[in-house]
């Protein structure tokens, strides 16, 4: 009944993430325990946009490596604790400095000290070097 709830808490994350795994024909993975979707970047437009997505418990990517599957892990906590605010909160302003970042060294050089881009290391068990 838990994960019940908790699925229905974060329904409007979970219902975009399934929504980007149809249109970009993600295949599902599993690595160091996390499930996440695999979408080819080289077959899809979505990479132009973001090069990594969290939705609730749907975790999307063009690559898998462990510190990006991890920090996104840690979107999916975000996600949980937040709810139907974590599109606002969290989904917004990460969309949107990750866009930034493509077209501003500074912001780039700085991305993941942006405070919910800390949180989501912090709980995903990602150690940046230098605030990498």
């Amino acid at each position: 009944m838990k994960k019940g709830l908790l699925y229905i808490w974060q329904l409007p994350q979970h219902l975009l993430g399934l929504l980007l795994i149809k249109v970009t024909d993600a295949g599902r993975w599993k690595t160091g325990g996390i499930v996440w979707y695999w979408f080819d970047e080289n077959k899809n437009q979505f990479t132009r946009f973001f090069s990594g997505v969290s939705l609730g418990r749907y975790i999307l990517l063009p690559y898998g490596d462990m510190a990006t599957i991890k920090h996104e892990h840690g979107h999916s906590k975000q996600s949980e604790y937040l709810g139907p605010l974590y599109l606002v909160i969290i989904g917004l302003p990460s969309a949107t400095g990750n866009l930034i970042s493509r077209i501003s060294k500074t912001v780039h050089k700085n991305y993941y000290r942006l405070p919910w881009e800390r949180w989501a290391d912090i709980l995903g068990g990602v150690d940046r070097v230098g605030g990498k």
